[in-house]
């Protein structure tokens, strides 16, 4: 049966004789369906032999998977046990690409049980922004467009450097001297014009974190300073909003997740902004662009996760990755620090606008920096 065929019978007021069988599975079908639909498992003869499964004979049951072939054998089974039985051409990706115009772009990621038409939904709805369009913002941004998040802000005030191609790969040589924020935004855009995307053209301060955070759904820390570190994870955890943080050096990266009320903030881990001097920069000790890719897509998949509800986010423990011998490990943090001077039962800091001077210059970022 083609989809032309089922949507006839279903307009032609004969919609209480077909029934819609959903054999993908619980997962999938809990993720989108086909209006109407019914879950059922396709492997169930002994069910159907024995009226267990709840199938009645007065109705023309159309039967459909993710792509068609599936449904087919299904369909035979039905038939063999004296029911009429149809298999839908095309399955639910048939209906799906009808029913969404973004159909064919998102198509791998929507067949995902665990993303569905309702999560690919929620993704166009979604607002991340991403502070930093340097060596992780740049992997970042192209998979969160890719993805089709609908509205995406990018920050970064320092221009397009020629020492900043080998890992900043949103940026192409003929952009030296543009703007990042601007840059970024061009080639995201370049990949998927459905979305929006958000410039800005400065720096995260104390005066506008607040501010432009509350604006958005969920925020990456792509930056290459610990003050501003500091900053993103007080701004969002004062507003409540879920951020993810990354760090890279030579061939080392990281990466945790902050969702308030499931885990400690990165001020409970890290403490205070450190010393000048006390941490290499990346100028000084180096970085390879394929861990800031690498980790910078890692950051793209925490936001894909938190919007959709796919999977299990990074709260409560750490993503560390060692390049040079592809050993990874999770470091377990379970509980926020009672002494955290913005999350703690007795915190200080209250308001970042009011409180500029804890973000103030005390040291270049090193082990935890995008080397911008």
């Amino acid at each position: 049966m083609t989809l032309d065929e089922l949507e006839r019978l279903l307009h032609e007021g004969k919609k209480e004789k077909v029934c819609l069988l959903d054999i993908r599975g619980e997962t999938a079908f809990r993720h989108g369906c086909i209006p109407g639909a019914r879950l059922f498992d396709g492997s169930s003869a002994d069910a159907v032999h024995t009226g267990a499964s709840g199938l009645a004979p007065d109705l023309l049951y159309v039967v459909y998977c993710t792509y068609g072939a599936d449904s087919i054998p299904v369909t035979e089974m039905l038939r063999e046990h004296g029911l009429r039985a149809a298999s839908l051409e095309g399955g639910y990706g048939a209906w799906l690409q009808r029913e969404m115009k973004d159909w064919d772009r998102y198509e791998r990621q929507m067949i995902l049980p665990e993303i569905g038409v309702s999560g690919q939904r929620k993704l166009k709805d979604a607002r991340v922004l991403i502070v930093g369009a340097g060596g992780l913002g740049s992997p970042a941004a192209q998979y969160l467009a890719g993805a089709g998040v609908g509205t995406i802000g990018i920050m970064d005030a320092d221009d397009v450097s020629l020492s900043n191609l080998h890992r900043q790969v949103i940026h192409p040589m003929s952009r030296l001297g543009e703007n990042k924020a601007q840059s970024a935004r061009s080639s995201m855009l370049n990949l998927n014009d459905r979305i929006t995307v958000k410039t800005y053209p400065f720096r995260l301060t104390p005066a506008n974190a607040a501010e432009i955070i509350r604006q958005y759904d969920f925020v990456l820390d792509c930056v290459d300073n610990f003050e501003t570190k500091f900053l993103i994870n007080d701004a969002c955890v004062l507003s409540g909003t879920p951020f993810c943080h990354a760090g890279i050096l030579r061939f080392q990266g990281q990466v945790m997740t902050y969702v308030p009320g499931q885990g400690p903030c990165y001020r409970c881990i890290f403490g205070e902004i450190p010393e000048a001097g006390s941490i290499p920069t990346c100028s000084q000790a180096g970085i390879i662009g394929a861990v800031a890719g690498i980790i910078g897509c890692v950051q793209a998949l925490e936001a894909i996760k938190y919007i959709t509800g796919a999977g299990d986010v990074l709260t409560g423990k750490m993503f560390i990755l060692d390049g040079l011998t592809m050993k990874t490990r999770l470091a377990s943090f379970p509980h926020p620090s009672p002494d955290c001077r913005v999350c703690g039962p007795s915190a200080d800091i209250r308001d970042v606008g009011d409180q500029a001077q804890e973000y103030e210059s005390k040291g270049s970022c090193g082990a935890q920096r995008d080397c911008d």
